[in-house]
């Protein structure tokens, strides 16, 4: 019995031992270790590894791929990484990277970054195959880095996919470019964006617009870590889904043609003269191709223009220049910017005229050397461009570019606009020039687009001049009207909108709503995305209107102010119809335009719009380059040089 007890006692004892033990190891691990378990808990987590998609492609109207991806070799640097030795490092990467030091410097200076983002400061894109035996330099960098890491704390190497464009320079504006993310662009994107630090945008063009198809979808890949960074576990991973690719309606033979022709036509412009006897400058200039039955744009060319690959590898300082310098201006898309459209107007305001009983196709009206609005006693006079006393048709006027003809139709308007008791509503040649499209932007997919002014009563109360006074102090006057007629001093329009008004002229009158992009395609080959109808606008003229200005637009081609720039071209064979302008503009030189719709004379399948800035007459620079564009568009192997020096001008007022 005292054995049973005795064991009792010592297993009680026992008990109370381990219970003692087991309480105070949980008193350790709940008060005494908490804190660093918890550290420990806490670093052993989650981590995501993420894999870029690739770019979609982008595509011109045959197929062929205008813009793709590489592999491309790019070295990082995270500032707050660097550790104490951050000076050294610098030292030796730019001694790496054969890059001066300053250099090297300015980069890591940059403060479009984050602090915590990672630098790009090298990128080594191998555009050729590298010689039999030998290691591209980017691999061999990565190499290097990869084996000597604690010499570059905070240095990485990432191999990423660029873009590439096989056609260098070729509708620059109209792709645009990619950029590294920057701090201001996920502060704009916000929390809930999937963007990262080191990840690339669209900034500019068709790579902005549709950057959401573009892009794609990143891959993932889970991981659970240790404080160490030892991975403990492996989880699932998402592979990266690519871009959707875009096909456009851009046609890229076109678009060379476009550009040739606009940059050899200003070259040439540069050696003659304008009507004062000073060299032309002709310093920028814009070739629209519009396709007249759908509104898809063929070809858009603007000079000065840049190459998008610049932004590939980082730009020089050479480069940064050039694409800062304001004159030059050269990443500003002038085909959506507007400017004074001259004579290229008066399709719109005769057939205007036509609309409201103003004119009419068979009537005959006076041109004369000057005009004045009849009971005007302020001795304003508005001059014609040439010399003149005889009556002729609207069609006679449009071929040789009357401006009398077309100021007393302004007449007509203003007082129209007095008649109604000074009513804005009451404003019928603005109501009629804005169903053409213009006074708003087309809606073309490009940023930046402009739209231009029709000038009407409303906005006479609030334009000033330089000096801060009222313009139009009386309010509207009839010169408002008298020189909208002419396209001249007060309305603007982008070559855009007047490609786009003259398609619908040549289409029976529907107003097509440009555009570039025709379908979007996802990888699995499904549509996601495809151009709707765009011709949904019917204008209020009739066809024998229509027809009638297009035979007259005939006519300025075959023996009218352009006719000295299409001298030998085979008309025959292919018909063009254009009307030229002038439009000046103090203290620069005029502004050269052409405007021309090319095909059948019953419907005309293509407009070609062309713009010089400080380029002088209409039928001297802008018609030469118009023919010049249409020649090799259609493949005309004839040799029928543009006529440059022309006599047969106007100078619209």
């Amino acid at each position: 019995m005292e054995k049973a007890s005795s064991r009792l006692r010592v297993l009680v004892l026992l008990v109370a031992v381990m219970f003692v033990a087991l309480s105070a190891r949980l008193w350790f691990l709940q008060v005494l270790a908490a804190p660093e378990l918890t550290r420990q808990a806490r670093d052993n987590k989650l981590r995501f590894e993420y894999t870029d998609p690739l770019r979609g492609k982008i595509y011109d109207a045959s197929g062929d791929p205008i813009v793709e991806n590489q592999g491309s070799i790019e070295v990082r640097v995270n500032r707050e990484e660097l550790g104490d030795d951050a000076e050294a490092v610098v030292l030796r990467l730019a001694e790496l990277l054969d890059v001066p030091v300053a250099k090297l410097r300015e980069r890591l200076q940059d403060t479009r970054y984050l602090p915590n983002q990672a630098i790009p400061v090298a990128e080594f894109t191998e555009l050729k195959p590298p010689k039999p035996g030998t290691i591209p330099l980017g691999e061999r960098i990565d190499y290097y880095i990869s084996e000597h890491q604690r010499e570059f704390p905070g240095v990485s190497v990432e191999q990423v996919s660029v873009r590439a464009y096989p056609y260098q320079r070729l509708a620059a504006h109209t792709l645009g470019f990619v950029g590294l993310i920057q701090a201001g662009d996920l502060e704009e994107l916000g929390d809930k964006s999937d963007y990262g630090q080191n990840d690339v945008i669209g900034r500019a063009g068709l790579e902005e617009v549709y950057e959401p198809y573009l892009r794609g979808e990143k891959g993932v890949q889970k991981f659970i870590v240790n404080a160490d960074g030892e991975i403990l576990r492996t989880l699932n991973a998402i592979e990266p889904t690519p871009g959707a690719d875009l096909h456009l309606t851009l046609e890229i033979d076109d678009q060379r043609a476009a550009e040739r022709a606009l940059a050899e036509g200003m070259q040439r412009a540069r050696m003659q003269e304008d009507s004062k006897g000073r060299p032309i400058h002709a310093n920028a200039g814009v070739v629209v191709v519009l396709d007249a039955r759908t509104g898809g744009v063929r070809a858009m060319a603007s000079l000065p223009s840049f190459n998008p690959a610049w932004y590939v590898k980082g730009l020089t300082q050479p480069q940064s220049d050039y694409l800062k310098n304001p004159t030059l201006a050269p990443t500003l898309n002038r085909a959506i910017q507007p400017y004074i459209p001259g004579s290229t107007y008066k399709p719109f305001t005769g057939l205007a005229a036509v609309k409201e009983g103003f004119a009419s196709l068979s009537g005959s009206y006076h041109c004369s050397s000057d005009y004045v609005h009849p009971g005007d006693t302020s001795g304003a006079r508005f001059s014609n461009w040439a010399e003149s006393d005889t009556y002729m048709t609207l069609a006679e006027a449009l071929r040789l570019s009357c401006d009398t003809v077309f100021y007393g139709f302004g007449s007509r308007f203003y007082e129209h606009y007095v008649e109604n008791q000074l009513a804005p509503d009451g404003q019928l040649l603005q109501r009629d020039l804005r169903e053409w499209g213009f006074d708003e932007p087309t809606g073309l997919d490009l940023p930046g687009e402009a739209g231009g002014l029709v000038p009407d009563a409303v906005w006479a109360e609030t334009v000033r001049n330089a000096d801060g006074d009222l313009v139009f102090p009386y309010g509207w006057v009839p010169g408002g009207d008298i020189l909208t007629m002419i396209g001249a001093t007060y309305p603007t329009a982008t070559p855009l909108q007047l490609a786009q008004a003259y398609a619908a002229i040549a289409n029976g009158g529907l107003l097509c709503r440009p555009h570039l992009f025709d379908e979007i395609d996802a990888p699995n080959g499904d549509v996601v995305k495809d151009v709707q109808d765009r011709c949904d606008r019917q204008l209020p003229y009739t066809q024998a209107q229509l027809q009638y200005v297009r035979d007259a637009l005939l006519k300025v081609v075959d023996t009218g102010t352009a006719n000295c720039a299409f001298e030998g071209f085979p008309l025959s064979q292919v018909p063009v119809m254009g009307k030229t302008g002038t439009a000046e503009r103090p203290p620069w030189q005029d502004t050269s335009w052409f405007a021309a719709m090319v095909g059948p004379v019953e419907a005309p399948e293509y407009v070609v719009v062309t713009m010089v800035e400080q380029g002088g007459f209409g039928g001297q620079v802008a018609a030469p380059i118009t023919r010049d564009v249409i020649e090799r568009i259609e493949g005309l192997t004839e040799e029928t040089s543009p006529h440059v020096g022309c006599a047969v001008v106007e100078a619209d007022g």
